[in-house]
């Protein structure tokens, strides 16, 4: 909200006539299902996320039960302006928000919604659930539910709470103590893609991957697309398995570098299918788009191709 003055400005500058959906006392999803229930067929030209992964993952999920229960009506196309910490979404498309010295990319995120491409998005899908950036059982999802305690606690004390607000630091922080503390045994697991048995031993971390960019930095999957009809599926065994891929995924590697490492990953624990089935020997932690899931034992994971019209950026 502190920095809704400056994207208003850039609408106003393009001419775009806009209604802020933000009341804090009632869910976003609700409040965007109820705009698109009163309005007119077409009254809308376009739906704008602003937030991070979770907030247009929320969006999307909202949007999708929207068209399961009105089958008759159209969507209008969904367009990124990103505000979260790791905005992996955004990110896959080339979209960030950054004001500051050298760049001025607000600007830009707003140019999409007018000037933008056609894409049509994959979304993943969970039971009744979906998901736009990825599904995460293991280490990460470990790390994710340790920083969700520690950051409740955190925003506690005004002091520390400026402090990690906005930055991975927290997150760090408790990477550090899980991969640290490692010392059981990994759990067995069991992967089926598209009917076929592909993985059977240790796994300490999978990662489901729709679009690109992940824990917003790593790029596991540099050749694939959110609009091909398949998920990306990265296996981390152990912790050097585990550490190796993230440092050699950066992806701001250099190119040479990238290349390596995901050729590696093609031949040890990367594959691509429509239809994943995960069996684990015990109880494992999840996360979909950075949002802790309920543990379970299994998990089946679908494609569901060109779910979603929304707009990517076109100016360079």
């Amino acid at each position: 909200m502190q920095r809704w003055p400056q994207i208003q400005s850039h609408l106003d500058a393009f001419g775009l006539e806009h209604e802020l959906v933000a009341d804090p006392h009632v869910p976003l999803s609700d409040q965007l299902i109820e705009r698109l229930t009163d309005a007119a067929e077409g009254e809308f030209g376009g739906i704008v996320g602003i937030g991070g992964d979770g907030t247009h993952s929320g969006l999307i999920n909202a949007l999708m039960q929207f068209r399961d229960e009105h089958a008759d009506r159209s969507l209008p196309p969904y367009s990124f302006i990103p505000m979260g910490t790791g905005n992996d979404i955004a990110k896959s498309f080339g979209l960030t928000t950054r004001q500051d010295f050298f760049v001025r990319d607000l600007r830009r995120a707003v140019s999409a919604i007018v000037h933008g491409a056609d894409y049509h998005l994959d979304l993943g899908r969970l039971g009744t659930q979906y998901f736009v950036d990825a599904f995460t059982i293991g280490l990460d999802s470990e790390i994710l539910r340790d920083r969700n305690i520690r950051k409740r606690r955190v925003e506690q004390i005004p002091v520390l709470r400026e402090v990690v607000r906005g930055n991975y630091l927290l997150y760090t922080w408790c990477m550090g103590l899980r991969i640290w503390r490692i010392g059981r045994r990994p759990p067995e697991v069991k992967i089926m893609i598209d009917g076929e048995s592909w993985y059977a031993g240790p796994v300490l971390n999978v990662v489901v991957n729709n679009t690109r960019i992940y824990g917003g930095e790593f790029d596991f999957c540099p050749d694939a697309y959110a609009n091909d009809g398949k998920l990306d599926v990265v296996v981390f065994t152990g912790p050097v398995d585990y550490l190796r891929k993230y440092v050699m995924s950066l992806r701001h590697n250099p190119q040479k570098i990238r290349e390596m490492a995901d050729q590696l990953k093609r031949v040890s624990s990367m594959a691509q299918g429509r239809e994943i089935v995960i069996e684990c020997s015990t109880s494992v932690a999840a996360q979909i788009d950075g949002e802790e899931l309920p543990g379970s034992d299994r998990f089946e994971i679908s494609v569901v191709p060109n779910a979603l019209h929304i707009k990517t950026p076109a100016e360079p």
